[in-house]
């Protein structure tokens, strides 16, 4: 069901904001003016909502098609035990926790329980942190599933109401209101889920109440891990990618400064060594600052944070070979698909990159079977990345 706001009161409408408590982002939040209106302070920014206004509720209406899946390749063993072991717990009525390292096709196994429940009439969402991975997530699933309309739906695109599958960020889980029967959500441990309320708050309110979770990540958090212990979660690890090569390793090498010749040296070998390489570095300003010191050593880069307007030309760029060197914050740690690439990440002891982070970066490296490098830069060893590795060495003998 799908909320609109209105100054106008309609039989079905419910206020905005009442005694407290917004109707629309279910927090309590508000603040009263000295005219006495109520207004959410926590979901101001999606448009104001206040104790004047009214949110109309509608069911949509979707044309009803028989789903199927064509994927024109056959799933690894590994994977299709994925999908199975998806599907079974959904019709068993089960949550699930899918733990498969970077690379594994996390996307492919989701697509049978996507199908199984589309077919029972059933509304599904798949809930995606960043924007870029879910232009790319929307392509694959409409390609895979032909009679299925697939929508996309980030800050500042309308919402197309007559969706079978809805690919979303979780910000935009605010439009819905007891809509959805399964609820996908990919990278449940990183930003911005972790620790915020706010967004659990949009989940929990945009799932009726007999739904299904699925959720996904390479990494697993601490509070996943309880709710496995504790049997409200079924968990099944993939620590292999489809096509069976094992995770790269890092390889660490002690840098003091950015500039350092140890540095600049593993940069121009891995860009004679005709891949593309990334650069790691922990915030943007310092992404600027080493974008020009390459520049001035007539070393042609790129650069993408969230600071960047149009970051799908940047992508586009980087790997259609208009430049070799792309310089990155932590924007492109997760869930992005490189061919041919190597990753370097500077000042890798930052308190930035912790355990999960560095799996997820490291991941970028050798998606497709090619072989590349992962190298961390660092005055001195982090525990974040120690662990990083230990895991990544305990992934591979697994």
């Amino acid at each position: 069901m799908i909320e609109k706001i209105s100054n106008y009161f309609y039989e079905y409408g419910v206020k905005a904001v009442e005694k407290g408590r917004c109707n629309r982002c279910n927090g309590d939040n508000t603040k009263m003016d000295f005219r006495g209106i109520e207004y959410c302070l926590d979901c101001y920014t999606f448009k104001e909502v206040n104790s004047t206004l009214y949110l109309v509720r509608k069911i949509r209406t979707v044309k009803r098609v028989f789903h199927e899946l064509d994927l024109g390749f056959e799933l690894s063993e590994s994977q299709k035990y994925g999908s199975n072991f998806l599907v079974k717990n959904f019709i068993e009525e089960k949550d699930s926790f899918l733990h498969a390292v970077c690379g594994a096709g996390k996307t492919e196994m989701v697509l049978q329980v996507i199908v199984e429940a589309l077919n029972r009439n059933l509304s599904v969402a798949f809930v995606i942190p960043r924007v870029e991975i879910i232009k790319q997530v929307q392509l694959r699933i409409s390609t895979y599933l032909p009679k299925t309309k697939v929508v996309s739906l980030y800050g500042g695109l309308r919402l197309e109401e007559s969706f079978h599958l809805l690919v979303s960020t979780p910000q935009q889980l605010i439009k819905f209101y007891q809509e959805f029967d399964l609820l996908i959500i990919d990278e449940i441990d990183a930003f911005p889920f972790v620790d915020n309320p706010f967004l659990e708050r949009l989940i929990d309110k945009a799932k009726k109440d007999k739904a299904r979770f699925i959720y996904m990540s390479a990494t697993l958090s601490k509070k996943y891990e309880q709710k496995i212990e504790k049997k409200e979660l079924e968990y099944h690890l993939i620590p292999r990618r489809f096509h069976k090569k094992d995770l790269c390793v890092p390889l660490f090498v002690q840098a003091d400064d950015f500039k350092s010749e140890r540095i600049i040296k593993y940069i121009t070998t891995l860009i004679d060594n005709n891949k593309g390489l990334i650069i790691y570095l922990p915030s943007i300003n310092k992404g600027k600052v080493f974008k020009d010191y390459l520049e001035g050593l007539k070393i042609n880069c790129g650069l993408i944070s969230s600071e960047t307007k149009y970051k799908a030309i940047v992508l586009k760029d980087f790997i259609n070979g208009n430049f070799k060197v792309l310089i990155s914050t932590t924007i492109l740690e997760r869930g992005v698909t490189f061919n041919n690439v190597n990753v370097i990440v500077i000042e890798t002891d930052n308190k930035v990159y912790n355990e999960a982070t560095l799996i997820q970066i490291a991941g970028r490296v050798g998606r497709s079977g090619d072989d590349g490098m992962v190298v961390f830069f660092a005055r001195e060893k982090s525990s974040a990345m120690i662990k990083a590795r230990n895991k990544i060495i305990e992934f591979n003998r697994r």
